[in-house]
């Protein structure tokens, strides 16, 4: 999904990398598909577009350990970086019990079971429609 550009200037060559973009739930999909990828647990995705200004959707998983999570949120980014999409930022990697990566349009939530439980944002997310990717 990423092309190039090669444009000559006199005898400069400047290479210019084109990132294509995703719409929000094609972006969805992928995050889905990559979590699914590496048997992340639980998937749930929230459209959250009703109710929030900040992103369209909302991901939650877990994986089954701290090392799964951050295994979950390693590859997460590997795939979508070969799509050409960044995270904003990522947060909680290093502990690994709840990662939070910000993809503007979606927000992904990666925890650790017992983490999910006790802060329980399916909870904080009730009214919003599920989407099943």
């Amino acid at each position: 999904m990423c092309g190039s550009i090669h444009v000559a200037t006199n005898t400069i060559i400047t290479h210019v990398e084109v990132l294509l973009t995703l719409s929000p739930p094609e972006q969805a999909k992928e995050l889905v598909r990559a979590a699914e990828n590496v048997k992340a647990e639980q998937i749930i995705v929230f459209d959250v577009r009703e109710n929030s200004s900040l992103t369209d959707y909302v991901l939650i998983c877990q994986g089954r350990s701290q090392a799964h999570a951050k295994g979950i949120a390693d590859h997460i980014r590997e795939a979508l970086n070969q799509a050409g999409i960044r995270p904003l930022s990522v947060e909680g990697q290093a502990e690994g019990s709840w990662i939070l990566m910000d993809y503007t349009d979606v927000i992904v939530h990666i925890f650790h079971p017992e983490t999910r439980a006790y802060y329980n944002l399916e909870g904080l997310h009730k009214n919003d429609p599920v989407e099943n990717f």
